[in-house]
């Protein structure tokens, strides 16, 4: 690998460590997934080009073509050119999500969900960040100069992070930059000529130098004093990492993005258009969904990872109330303005068709909500086209029971235990029979008479156990209290967020950030989830009733605290107080809150956070040994020609000798095979069938280096198995386990491409061999064989 190549890759990894901080400033780590792709489409983009006859200002600008390649795969707009090729309206889309996210980051607190617009801007910094330190270390050579780019990332969560940010991604991106100062280093040492040990030893190219070795350690002690210093008591009495906000801190110390997004709207002076509603048929319609909140905790409701579903596009299933069961089909225009970045689609509930909007966007059966993980709601027009089913208190009654061996309910059952709401449940359903009667009694305890007051100044983050002893809240406390009571009854819940009916003038509703609302969705078997809301009417400007629900919203309990705004008048036109904002979801501090459906790798990295991504870096080496030993293995056969046979020979060997270095063995470049099996044999102190194993192995490579013809041998692959496993049987614990989890060949191979050298392969090494290896490659270095003494 050339040079330029070589500090291309590092490069990038630098860069992408030096952007580990922005994880403390997002709920998931699906930016870093996005950023990783868009880094390595760059970094594979220049290297395609360095090393080649090309101007020096090519790769970079290929870098930066490839870069806006993928985020406009990753980001697109609908308007591209084959899905990848950016069109006027694609900038034209990048330009509104900046402008978005410049919005949301005056409006939220960090962490953030994974809102369209702010990843978008995280992924371009990031890959704005890699383009400059490529630029300042394989281009200008001045890799020190690239320390103020990556110093520019990790400041951004310093400063807009209320607490202190966690320690880890400071350590891996100071990391990062030491690798960047260390690979520049060793390459200009190599410019200098031939390099050699402190007692004056020729040194290999894939040998660490003295002075790099050096340069490693002072880093390691500088980034080790930057992170022990803070803790000392007179330096920081406060304890500096006491609050690190990062993973494995305490939940109670991390804000959590549904939070985040309330707070943000709750304050927000303005009232601000949301979503516009025109050429409805249905002349009162219910709330228009955004999303469903099902799991439940402490601190109450908050969202699952979305189920993949299937594109909008290809039509919905029949709804899931039974052929007994009447409904009338409506229509309407839905336009979503660009205020509400979400990846979700508001929709009415029970749809049946939606025209306007691409295969982006899938609908999930499992919580009949509409997502995209590709593109937001913001600016979007489409057609709703839905169903409303005509359901009675005698209908609900007459339900079948509920099946609570049914997996599909199982998690919709899960409660948190708790004192006060068993005694408040068990008190609530005293003597009703039917599952629809104790629904309405518990519906019906929320209420002016049991002393329940809607109140906006309790906070969003209130528990729920908080709410049910002072019993002061709003949408947020009262849906979600509703539901857990529900649950505890044995009944399945959901809380549903989305907008109130909002204000109708000439035939066109409009919702604002006043309208947003969250109540509760109940399953009824032979009828689906059906929605209920136990918030006092007269609190939500807009309130709706079922066909199922009496209508009580003529009724105003004195109570209730009006909330400023405008409310729709009973003509239609707005006048008197309106309702004050609402908050659109009960968030679980600890909860995932993962939205559309992901891969698998995302999934992993998601859930698992920065751990899951360490633990598959730790992981790294024992899967690519094994990766290399299958290989080998399904190669060490007999082949039909001599060409495959001594390759085999040769591959088989290969996997001797690195065996050889996992379980601490010496190897000696200069030595035959039939020197080193014999050696093997004493010093590895083989039984009987691993001596036959390595003395066949042995008898095969010679043939393969030295024989006109070479030996084909049926036996090579259990050879190596008996080896290693006598091998191993004579380890001590910790080699065994060095083996397998950090095995010493794949890191020798490793550190040799990091510091230009080949791979030392013993195999490779001896000239002589007829065929299959060129014999240039036994003269890399004057005629002298790659390997040294290692043990």
């Amino acid at each position: 690998m050339s040079q330029d190549r070589r500090l291309t890759l590092v490069a990038a990894g630098s860069a992408l460590l030096a952007a580990l901080p922005v994880t403390t400033m997002f709920d998931h780590v699906t930016w870093a997934v996005r950023a990783v792709l868009v880094v390595a489409a760059m970094c594979g983009a220049a290297l395609l080009l360095r090393g080649g006859r090309t101007p020096r200002w090519a790769p970079g600008a290929t870098m930066a073509l490839a870069g806006l390649l993928v985020l406009t795969w990753l980001f697109p707009s609908g308007r591209e050119y084959g899905g990848v090729i950016p069109a006027p309206g694609t900038f034209a889309h990048f330009g509104a999500l900046v402008r978005t996210a410049a919005d949301e980051m005056r409006r939220f607190a960090a962490p953030v969900s994974d809102r369209e617009s702010l990843l978008f801007v995280a992924v371009l910094g990031v890959a704005a960040v890699a383009w400059l330190v490529d630029l300042l270390t394989v281009v200008l050579r001045r890799p020190a100069l690239a320390g103020l780019p990556m110093l520019a990332v990790y400041s951004v969560p310093v400063a807009v992070t209320d607490g202190s940010t966690s320690w880890w991604p400071f350590v891996l991106g100071a990391v990062g930059f030491l690798w960047l100062l260390v690979a520049d280093s060793v390459d200009r040492v190599r410019r200098f000529g031939r390099r050699f040990s402190g007692d004056g030893r020729d040194l290999d190219p894939w040998l660490p130098s003295p002075l790099t070795a050096a340069g490693q350690r002072l880093g390691a002690l500088g980034v080790g004093l930057a992170i022990l210093v803070p803790l000392v008591p007179f330096t920081m009495p406060g304890g500096a990492l006491d609050r690190s906000g990062g993973w494995g801190a305490p939940e109670e110390s991390r804000s959590v993005s549904m939070l985040a997004e309330f707070a943000g709207r709750l304050h927000q002076g303005a009232t601000v258009p949301m979503v516009t509603v025109t050429n409805a048929t249905e002349p009162d319609p219910y709330y228009l969904r955004l999303n469903i909140l099902d799991r439940l905790t402490e601190r109450g409701f908050t969202e699952r990872p979305a189920g993949t579903g299937r594109p909008v596009v290809d039509g919905f299933d029949r709804p899931p109330w039974d052929g007994a069961v009447t409904s009338t089909t409506f229509r309407a225009d839905i336009e979503v303005a660009a205020g509400l970045g979400d990846g979700y689609l508001p929709i009415y509930a029970w749809p049946t068709r939606i025209d306007g909007v691409d295969p982006s966007w899938t609908f999930d059966p499992r919580t009949t909500v509409v997502s995209s993980r590709r593109q937001t709601a913001a600016g979007r027009r489409y057609s709703l086209t839905y169903a409303r089913p005509d359901i009675t208190p005698g209908d609900l009654r007459g339900a079948a029971p509920l099946d609570p061996t049914d997996p599909a309910l199982k998690d919709m059952l899960a409660a948190p235990p708790n004192a006060l709401v068993r005694s408040t449940v068990e008190e609530l359903v005293r003597g009703k029979v039917t599952q629809f009667d104790k629904v309405a009694a518990i519906r019906a305890f929320f209420s002016a008479a049991n002393n329940f007051r809607y109140d906006t100044g309790v906070g969003p983050d209130t528990d729920i156990a908080a709410f049910l002893r002072t019993r002061h809240g709003f949408c947020v406390q009262y849906a979600a209290a509703f539901g857990w009571l529900l649950r505890e009854a044995g009944i399945p819940s959901r809380v549903a967020i989305g907008f109130a009916r909002g204000a109708t003038r000439d035939g066109t509703r409009t919702m604002t950030n006043r309208d947003l609302h969250a109540w509760t969705e109940v399953y009824f078997p032979g009828f689906g989830w059906l929605p209920f809301d136990a918030t006092p009417p007269s609190a939500i400007g807009g309130s709706a009733d079922t066909s199922y629900v009496p209508n009580t919203a003529a009724s105003r309990e004195p109570d209730d605290q009006p909330r400023g705004g405008p409310v729709p008048g009973p003509t239609g036109t707005t006048a008197g107080p309106a309702p004050g904002p609402t908050t659109p979801a009960v968030a679980d501090p600890g909860g995932s809150g993962d939205r559309t459906g992901q891969s698998t790798v995302e999934l992993l990295l998601v859930r698992g956070g920065p751990w899951a991504l360490v633990l598959l870096l730790l992981l790294s080496p024992a899967a690519a040994r094994r990766r290399v030993r299958r290989g080998r293995m399904a190669r060490a056969s007999t082949g039909t020609t001599e060409d495959s046979a001594r390759s085999h020979a040769h591959h088989a060997w290969d996997e001797l000798i690195d065996t050889m270095l996992d379980y601490r063995l010496p190897v000696h470049g200069t030595e035959t095979p039939r020197a080193t099996v014999e050696r093997l044999v004493v010093e590895g102190r083989l039984h009987d069938r691993a001596r036959a194993g390595v003395r066949l192995l042995n008898e095969v490579e010679e043939h393969a280096r030295y024989a006109r013809r070479p030996l084909a041998a049926r036996e090579l692959r259990s050879a190596l198995g008996a080896i290693r496993k006598d091998l191993a049987g004579h380890a001590s614990t910790a080699t065994r386990i060095r083996a397998v989890l950090l095995p010493r060949s794949v890191l020798r191979r490793w550190w040799a491409g990091l510091n230009g050298g080949r791979p030392p392969r013993v195999a490779r090494a001896h000239g002589g061999r007829h065929g299959g290896r060129p014999p240039q490659v036994a003269q890399a270095h004057g005629g002298r064989p790659d390997h040294r003494a290692v043990s």
